[in-house]
């Protein structure tokens, strides 16, 4: 064979080869392919003001039944006869209050009464009459006690398997397998991301439930799993169904409202094809939801508004090292030596 028809044979296979290869790269589009071997890039919202940005997904939390949330978990102790102060707790001197939107008293309690969990708190004690879990309300003598952390802790623990089990059959028992062990443990996560499972204080004959310092939510963030969701805005209460059943007054409830809010989340980030097929992917982009309303994807940040994508990096940073280091596990621990390291 001549060196000419050689090449133009050779010629021939390439376009063949070449028009082949166009078709399948056309394929991979239309279907979908594409976008797990090219990452989608990541635009910015239209709203420039993204600190405004509500959550775009249907809420069905916001039609849920109350006793959804009013029911008891826990088989804990309950105090019926939790006495109504009588005197001024400013003039007790334990601290600053301040009202937030009519709704709750936010309180700024002092160094000796507070100890090591966290800034500020709301006072229950007028609302919550009658229903507070006695087993996680300690004092503050209480709360010193390395074997009363632990059991604390251990108890908690025990709590949020329950509730976040009960949610899941709830709605169905749609995850199953791994996912369903990866969500569960994303729950202690969110529970350990926004309070470090903690939830009231005791003093003397008054309780306290602790509240956000820093959030963007503009009612500021309530109790254990930090649920407020104003939508960034004080006219809309998204969670208007748990406020007026008190559900906050219960450890319990606040876990499965909390709980609740997350798992209609992932169930969007669930879907959401920037996560592709990773389940740690869909767990912390349920949380970017969670935590910032702005998107279930993990990549995407807010563009325009730096403050808050530094925020959504912090925040979702921290829940990812909470999920892979379970930080809970060493308090759990009884020895002295592991809860005061």
């Amino acid at each position: 064979m001549s060196r000419r028809f050689m090449l133009k044979v050779n010629h021939q296979f390439f376009r063949i080869y070449f028009f082949i290869g166009l078709l399948f790269l056309g394929v991979l589009i239309l279907s979908g392919c594409y976008c797990r071997l090219v990452r989608k890039e990541v635009r910015p919202k239209p709203d420039e003001d993204v600190t405004r940005t509500t959550l775009s997904a249907p809420m069905p939390w916001l039609h849920e039944p109350a006793s959804r949330w009013e029911r008891d978990f826990t088989g804990s102790r309950r105090d019926s006869l939790i006495p109504v102060p009588k005197a001024d707790l400013e003039k007790e001197g334990i601290g600053i209050k301040t009202r937030i939107y009519d709704l709750f008293d936010r309180w700024g309690l002092n160094d000796d009464i507070r100890g090591n969990r966290g800034t500020h708190y709301a006072d229950v004690t007028g609302e919550c009459k009658g229903m507070i879990e006695l087993d996680f309300a300690l004092t503050q003598e209480e709360w010193q006690r390395p074997e009363n952390k632990a059991k604390y802790y251990r108890a908690v623990d025990k709590l949020i398997n329950r509730i976040g089990n009960t949610l899941l059959a709830d709605f169905g028992n749609k995850l199953r397998g791994q996912e369903k062990e990866l969500f569960l443990r994303a729950l202690k996560t969110l529970a350990w991301q926004e309070s470090k499972w903690q939830h009231y204080l005791r003093y003397k004959d008054w309780f306290f439930i602790i509240v956000s310092s820093g959030s963007y939510n503009k009612l500021h963030d309530w109790g254990i799993t930090q649920i407020a969701r104003s939508s960034f805005n004080p006219d809309i209460l998204l969670n208007k169904n748990f406020f007026d059943s008190k559900a906050y007054c219960s450890i319990s409830s606040s876990l499965y409202y909390g709980f609740m809010e997350y798992y209609f989340c992932y169930m969007e980030a669930r879907e959401n094809p920037d996560n592709g097929i990773s389940l740690f992917n869909k767990i912390i982009g349920g949380y970017n939801r969670y935590s910032s309303g702005y998107s279930s994807s993990c990549f995407e940040l807010a563009k325009n508004d730096e403050a808050y994508r530094n925020y959504q990096i912090r925040a979702m940073g921290g829940f990812k090292d909470n999920f892979i280091l379970k930080p809970w596990e060493r308090l759990m621990k009884s020895t002295n030596e592991t809860i005061n390291q």
